[in-house]
């Protein structure tokens, strides 16, 4: 994997035998925190073109951040650099969980599948066909 970003609360790295990114979120995510790790993701996926996101949020602790405008543009400009297929791994924590949930059912596009595990998420990645 070729590692693209590498912090103590975000690792972003490309991984060219399967064509996708993966994002390894940590930590204790607010709302500056989960709009920079976003702008990182949408920089990687423009130096790195590929229609398909592993993120990889078990590592995650907290999440306190809300719908806003700014997540509904992010996504466009995320789909508008290529993204088609979005692979959610869950926090384990359930405080997190639950409020990525929340936020996940509200997406249409890109097609998101939310998972328990890295394997499975992977498995369903290398599953969706690119267009």
């Amino acid at each position: 994997m070729q590692p693209i970003l590498d912090s103590p609360a975000l690792f972003i790295g490309h991984d060219e035998p399967n064509r996708w990114l993966y994002v390894d979120l940590r930590g204790n995510y607010d709302g500056p925190l989960a709009q920079a790790a976003c702008e990182q993701m949408l920089a990687s996926l423009r130096q790195w073109p590929c229609q398909k996101i592993l993120s990889d949020s078990t590592n995650v602790l907290t999440v306190h951040l809300q719908h806003t405008q700014w997540g509904t543009q992010w996504l466009e400009e995320m789909q508008t650099a290529g993204l088609r297929y979005f692979a959610w791994v869950l926090p384990h924590s359930l405080q997190a969980r639950h409020a990525t949930e929340e936020r996940m059912c509200l997406i249409t596009k890109p097609l998101v599948g939310t998972f328990d595990d890295v394997a499975s998420a992977c498995l369903w990645l290398q599953q969706q066909r690119e267009q």
